[in-house]
This record gives C-alpha cells, sequence and structure tokens, in this order.
C-alpha cells in the first residue's frame, strides 16, 4: 500500500503587489528567505487577488459609467451601479438575484457571486477600486511556473485560486481558477472497492488541493497569499487546463434582471 505525508506551509514576507510585480521572483526570493528550497513536485497555490493586481487587473470605480441596466440592478440589490456595470462586464449571464447576492456566470466559465468582482485589500474603500479575475488564469499559471523554473530550477505545479460561494452550502471555499503542470482530476489506480466492486471514482484534486491551501491564506488580513504544498500525489500535465474541469449550466433564455421590474 503506498502512503504519504503532506505538508501544506505558507510562505512570509509576500509584499503588497503592484501592477507589473514580478511574482516568481517574488515567490522564490520569498521561499528562500524562509529557509525553504521548492522542489520538483511543489504545488504552489497563489492566491488570485496578487495575480489580478500584479497584472493590472485594478479598476478605478471613477472611471467606470453605469448603462441604465446597471442603474437597475442597483436599484434592486443596494449594490454601487458601477459595481454591478463591472459585473455585467465580466459576466455571460446574470444567472440569479438574493438580496443583495448577484449570481453570476462569468466569462471564464465560473457560477458564483459578483463575478469575481472583488474590492478587499486592495486599497480603503473609499478609494473606489476594485479588482476583476484575470484575462486567462491559466496562463498566469503558466507564467508564475515557468519563472519560478527559471529562478529556482524546480520544475512545480501551479494553481491560481480564489474563493466561491455554493447556491447550495453556505460560506465560500477555496476553488482553482487556473492551473499549470497539474492534471485537472485523479482517479485512483485500482478499478474495484475493497469489495471488489467495480469503482474508480474522478476526483477533483486541484480543487481539493485550493480548499486546503485557503485555510492557511484566510481570507482578510492574514497577507498570506502564497501556499507551497509537498508530498501531493498528482499528475503532472504540461497541457493542464482548468476549462476541463468546467460543466457550465446552461445560459438562461433571458438574464435575471430582465425579467424583473423595479
Amino acid at each position: 500500500m503506498t502512503t504519504w505525508d503532506l505538508t501544506f506551509r505558507a510562505i512570509p514576507g509576500i509584499p503588497l503587489i503592484k501592477p507589473g510585480d514580478d511574482l516568481p521572483d517574488l515567490i522564490s526570493q520569498a521561499a528562500a528567505d524562509d529557509g525553504l528550497s521548492l522542489a520538483d513536485g511543489d504545488v504552489v497555490v497563489v492566491a488570485q487577488k496578487v495575480v489580478s493586481k500584479a497584472e493590472g487587473r485594478i479598476v478605478d470605480l471613477n472611471t467606470v459609467i453605469p448603462s441604465a441596466r446597471a442603474e437597475k440592478l442597483a436599484r434592486l440589490t443596494g449594490r454601487d451601479a458601477r459595481v454591478c456595470q463591472l459585473y455585467l462586464d465580466e459576466s455571460k449571464a446574470i444567472l440569479d438575484v438574493r438580496g443583495r447576492h448577484v449570481v453570476t456566470l462569468h466569462r471564464l466559465g465560473f457560477e458564483g457571486t459578483g463575478a469575481g468582482v472583488d474590492m478587499s485589500n486592495v486599497g480603503k474603500r473609499s478609494d473606489g477600486y476594485a479588482v476583476l479575475l484575470p484575462l486567462d488564469p491559466d496562463a498566469s499559471a503558466r507564467r508564475i511556473r515557468d519563472g519560478i523554473r527559471t529562478r529556482t530550477g524546480a520544475t512545480v505545479a501551479v494553481i491560481v485560486s480564489d474563493s466561491f460561494g455554493s447556491p447550495t452550502r453556505d460560506g465560500a471555499i477555496g476553488a482553482a481558477i487556473g492551473i499549470a503542470g497539474i492534471r485537472h482530476a485523479e482517479q485512483p489506480d485500482s478499478d474495484a472497492d475493497l469489495f471488489d466492486n467495480p469503482s474508480r471514482p474522478m476526483m477533483n484534486r486541484v480543487d481539493e488541493i485550493a480548499g486546503t491551501a485557503s485555510i492557511l491564506m484566510g481570507q482578510t488580513n492574514a497577507a498570506k497569499p502564497v501556499i507551497v504544498g509537498r508530498g501531493i500525489p498528482f499528475t503532472v500535465d504540461d497541457n493542464a487546463s482548468l476549462a476541463r474541469l468546467l460543466v457550465e449550466p446552461p445560459l438562461p433564455d433571458t438574464d435575471y434582471d430582465l425579467t424583473i421590474d423595479v
């Protein structure tokens, strides 16, 4: 029987990220400063927020002009109409509105609330800035992976993670939105269970890892956006894509917000 130990380690010393910052360099240096030599087979989980900030996916709300539809969505939810405009800009569809929560199908295929638009840890709320998801999170993960390999010689896997809610469960969990060097799902080596019944479930490995890393990252002022996992069983995949994991809901005939009057 194969056994293993898993370790997850938060890397301290990652500064507040600014547009144009070199994430692979900052991660490699912070790991070295913490006495950790990145190694082949490590999984580096990076919070979406720092990836988006490094890539300049920051919006000054003062530059956003709300449409009539965004104004309607703002009346419906009590939210800033400029933020509602970003929801519309970043989404394929508005699936539902539940109180202040706008359930969206993001342009990348993610179902969640608020189209990935986030105003936390980007400055004081009064400054009026919001952060959007990366344009291509898989490409972001590949750049980080390639940069770490160039700087350290280690071939790691990279997961860009974010926090997603579920329409059937309270609270949010860490989930992968971009991957590099790691197959999105795994199946057991055996085709049978303990009683020799046919069984070979497909396990969503990248979300399992992202959820575990999220515990160490924290969600407010923990300032631990990079986690290194070691001893994790996974299959290396140089052509990995998070899109292979997604099962998109069908697009509605009419977006939810267009079906009601306010």
